[in-house]
């Protein structure tokens, strides 16, 4: 058995992330080529009159952009698996966060979501990947939506030598059985077929237990919380 944090089993995850990452360029190359075939038929006068021709090119576009958005995804996926504590640094999380809600302020007004926080404090980290777990939550929570206006609360404490975040919604919530299932690649609750290819959450896990942290779900008739520990400085 190879136990975690070895230098073997650091090892066999570069490995793999870099299989990964492969892997998903070799998929964006096979799309341009899909993507480039099926815009000349689409302009292709003489194609065009072949019935049901564009509808069956809609097709494709579709698939080409799911494929798309998976290998974005395993992308991200391998990216998270090469973080390293080594190459921390102090991370304000009140900018980060005020820089994701400039970043989401178009889809943010779209679904006329609002979004409160409390003070935010300085935690050890990787910016760039403490950013995607906050993105991901929000978008989470504006695809998931339910029929009034999503209001979404971001909360933290102290507990002994971690913080807890806190990201709550007021959505339609999460079955108890898929509670621990949603983190899991590719896992996609029964009736919200829509969106990703499944990875958002997994990608979380991820980036929070890289940090040296836990995250789970928690959820009632007011909405799904979704909960995350980081280490305090």
């Amino acid at each position: 058995m190879i136990m975690p944090g070895t230098p073997q089993a650091r090892k066999d995850e570069r490995e793999a992330s870099e299989f990964l990452l492969h892997a998903s360029h070799d998929l964006r190359a096979a799309l341009r080529s899909v993507r480039v075939q099926t815009d000349l038929l689409l302009k292709d006068r003489e194609a065009a009159q072949v019935p049901g021709l564009e509808e069956r090119l809609g097709w494709i576009v579709d698939g080409a952009q799911k494929i798309d958005l998976l290998a974005d995804g395993i992308a991200s996926y391998a990216i998270a698996l090469q973080i390293r504590k080594e190459s921390f640094l102090p991370v304000p999380m009140d900018v980060l966060f005020r820089t994701i809600l400039a970043m989401l302020d178009k889809e943010l007004r779209a679904n006329d979501a609002s979004v409160t926080s409390g003070k935010l404090p300085r935690v050890a980290g990787d910016p760039d990947q403490l950013m995607q777990v906050f993105q991901s939550l929000l978008h989470n929570a504006l695809r998931h939506r339910g029929p009034n206006p999503p209001q979404i609360q971001i909360t933290v404490e102290r507990r002994a030598d971690e913080w807890l975040f806190a990201v709550r919604d007021n959505g339609p919530g999460v079955e108890e059985p898929y509670l621990e299932s949603i983190f899991q690649p590719f896992v996609r609750l029964p009736g919200r077929q829509h969106g990703g290819p499944g990875l958002g959450l997994a990608i979380c896990r991820v980036i929070v237990e890289r940090h040296g942290g836990r995250i789970w779900a928690e959820s009632g008739a007011g909405g799904a919380t979704f909960l995350f520990t980081l280490p305090a400085e």
